[in-house]
């Protein structure tokens, strides 16, 4: 046991002598003063101690580079992966925009020949049945005629519409490696997580359970990108020097 909490000690145990004494004699102040300062000597224990696992968990942290590790982190990896992710959302708006501008243009064409097929379809079927006459057959003749001559020019251009969805999924390769990447990133940052969450368990399981208290002012961590606070702790020097001027 170390000095101040063998000095803590005997003070409590003093106090308490001093309660029984005044109950006994039925001094009412006096025991009442002996509870307070021994919830006082209480208090300043259990911030000795709430100290010294802060400080066992940083240096922990700090040993196992844990800390630095989820600084990079939320400094550098999880901004770069919100930008792949930005780009993953533009190359895939910019996909489909292109597929369904070829899908409009090439639809007009197709039903163009569809018409058109369907209307020589139509004639020809007359013709088998010996129900065109002579003036109607020249005029489908030249209607085939003139079907072909464009048939070749639409098809043309609905390959090249069919050309331009084929290479507009090409985004697919890239936004599926950086999904990948990102995906990699996000279990990386849970497997750290889960980490400092069972490093922080183990060396909060000698605390000694206390009832929740209103806290006014709270010491804020290291800075984060974005969270930026003018009383936070900005560097690992700063993390020592807090817990060195406190005693620990």
């Amino acid at each position: 046991m170390a000095l101040s909490e063998s000095i803590l000690s005997e003070r409590c145990l003093e106090q308490a002598r001093g309660l029984v004494s005044s109950i006994e004699s039925g001094d009412e102040g006096k025991a009442v003063d002996h509870l307070r300062e021994i919830s006082r000597l209480n208090e300043t224990k259990m911030f000795q101690e709430i100290g010294r696992l802060t400080r066992e968990l940083h240096d922990t942290l700090v040993g196992f580079g844990i800390e630095t590790e989820i600084s990079e982190l939320a400094e550098h990896e999880i901004p770069d992966a919100r930008e792949r992710l930005s780009h993953v959302i533009n190359v895939t708006d910019q996909a489909a925009h292109k597929t369904l501008t070829a899908v409009e243009e090439a639809i007009p064409v197709c039903s163009e020949l569809e018409a058109s097929a369907s209307h020589i379809e139509i004639q020809w079927k007359r013709f088998i049945s010996r129900d065109l006459s002579a003036d109607e057959f020249r005029e489908l003749s030249r209607e085939i005629g003139s079907h072909l001559e464009i048939s070749a020019d639409r098809y043309t251009k609905i390959k090249l519409y069919l050309n331009d969805i084929l290479m507009a999924q090409d985004f697919q390769d890239i936004t599926g490696q950086i999904i990948r990447r990102v995906i990699t990133l996000v279990q990386d940052v849970e497997d750290k997580l889960v980490g400092l969450i069972k490093l922080s368990g183990d060396l909060d399981s000698d605390l000694p359970k206390a009832t929740k208290k209103p806290v006014e002012k709270v010491l804020e961590g290291p800075q984060v990108p974005g969270k930026e606070s003018a009383t936070a702790l900005k560097s690992q020097d700063e993390v020592d020097d807090l817990l060195s001027s406190l005693g620990f």
